[in-house]
């Protein structure tokens, strides 16, 4: 089934709610991912009124603006996925109300077509997670300390 045709009916089904007393009930918004024969892989973000749009790569949620000028600035559409999950890792850290960010915290996944041309969904390990934050962490912490520099701080 394409993914789109996925993502209307479920759009549609939440856009009926609207129509009809101008309700909103669901109140949520979801990122779809996948890929079909027709257009390859594939992100679609829905909102709550039933509306709906394919994105290269997107935030929802809380503090979303900050995390969509990080995508700005450090997404490429030919980042490898290792790359992609980093930037996906220093949106969280910037954005999550944390103070202590952890792999019980954080889940990752990814969607690859293996040799056979079948979909593989991988959910990174606690450890692997864990290594994508401690290498952000320490990315964050040098950009802190070259721009405490620049101002004259210690």
């Amino acid at each position: 089934m394409p993914v789109e045709q996925v993502v209307k009916s479920v759009c549609n089904y939440k856009q009926s709610y609207t129509q009809y007393g101008g309700l909103r009930p669901f109140g949520t918004a979801f990122l779809f991912a996948g890929w079909d024969v027709n257009f390859g892989f594939q992100l679609y973000q829905t909102d709550p009124s039933g509306n709906y749009s394919g994105w290269k790569a997107t935030v929802i949620g809380q503090n979303n603006q900050a995390g969509k000028s990080i995508l700005k600035t450090d997404y490429k559409p030919d980042n490898t996925v290792e790359q992609n999950l980093k930037v996906a890792v220093k949106i969280l850290l910037k954005t999550m109300d944390s103070a202590t960010p952890s792999p019980e915290r954080i889940e990752l996944s990814t969607l690859k077509r293996d040799a056979d041309g079948r979909m593989v969904h991988y959910t990174l390990s606690d450890p692997e997670v864990l290594k994508f934050i401690e290498e952000i962490q320490k990315e964050i912490d040098e950009e802190q300390k070259k721009s405490d520099a620049a101002a004259g701080g210690v």
